[in-house]
């Protein structure tokens, strides 16, 4: 008996129903550049299935993926091909070119974080970044290896990829944009001299953070900041860390915090205001975050604090 085959009309929309359909997945997205192409990241698990085809691939783009589990040997046909593929070991990566169509067979359990570049989008990306002796990344489809730097990246979007509704657009960006950076140096195809370096003029920090702190409900992406900043996503990341010493995605939280304290210490408004007036999704997401940054709970905190402050009066 053959086993199932989940596919469908084309091979990128086999892939999509195949990681949406029969196995629990969840994708995040980012567009740095103005071309229209995003990358995208996802997290894929599956629990033993006892004999599936999962098709993929047929677009232009490059697959890394990171396992997150051990995973036995198996196989994939890849156009007339039968391809054996060996083992892979706990945070191990693999790259494929996914201009070929490929078929994996799956009869164990699947945990696999995948980065989905494609090449227009890495195009463009190194062209806003300056990088005009870029020509592509340079690898044998199906290499493995073994990059701690890769494993970060990949288990830093746990915990959006694990929430996506609460995944914050800023980080998400920051991530992906530095994850394109890192490939480029470590594979690209006749890098160039440099990078081009320097912080923000004051103007743009400034303009940056208003951006930032107009209206700390709205989500706001990288690429809006670098183009209100005139800049590419790539040199907008680089220059706001030399500039001001952390990341935007980190700066803007920092903020969100201050913001909060001053609600908690202010008055009696219910922490789920709270939440949704400094950017999160619900309380719960607040709290988390807050708990985490603060080493204690928003009600603890406000509660503690409270007592320094003059009844009748409101903090400045």
């Amino acid at each position: 008996m053959q086993p199932p085959v989940l596919s469908a009309s084309s091979a990128s929309n086999a892939r999509s129903m195949a990681e949406t359909n029969f196995i629990s997945a969840t994708i995040l997205h980012s567009q740095l550049t103005d071309d229209g192409e995003r990358l995208s990241v996802r997290r894929t698990t599956c629990d033993a299935l006892p004999d599936v085809e999962m098709a993929y691939g047929g677009i232009d783009a490059h697959l890394a993926r990171l396992y997150l589990q051990p995973t036995p040997a198996c196989t994939m046909q890849q156009g007339r091909r039968m391809l054996q593929l060996a083992p892979r070991a706990p945070m191990e990566c693999s790259f494929r070119d996914m201009r070929d169509p490929c078929v994996w067979r799956v009869v164990h359990p699947v945990d696999i974080i995948s980065f989905e570049l494609p090449r227009g989008a890495m195009a463009h990306w190194a062209r806003d970044a300056g990088l005009r002796g870029f020509h592509g990344l340079e690898y044998e489809s199906g290499l493995t290896m073994i990059d701690d730097v890769i494993t970060h990246f990949g288990l830093a979007l746990m915990a959006p990829l694990a929430t996506p509704g609460r995944a914050p657009a800023l980080f998400v960006d920051y991530i992906l944009n530095a994850f394109c950076a890192y490939l480029v140096r470590i594979m690209g195809r006749e890098l160039p001299d440099g990078w081009r370096r320097g912080g923000l003029a004051l103007w743009q920090e400034r303009r940056a953070k208003e951006m930032m702190e107009a209206d700390l409900r709205a989500p706001v992406t990288l690429k809006q900041l670098a183009d209100a900043c005139g800049l590419s996503a790539a040199h907008f990341a680089r220059a706001f860390r030399q500039s001001v010493g952390e990341p935007p995605h980190r700066w803007l939280t920092r903020r969100r915090m201050e913001f909060a304290k001053a609600l908690l210490t202010a008055g009696e408004l219910p922490l789920a205001d709270i939440a949704l007036r400094c950017g999160f999704s619900d309380q719960s997401h607040f709290t988390q975050v807050f708990s985490r940054l603060c080493g204690q709970s928003p009600g603890v905190w406000r509660r503690a604090h409270q007592r320094d402050v003059v009844p009748g009066r409101r903090p400045v």
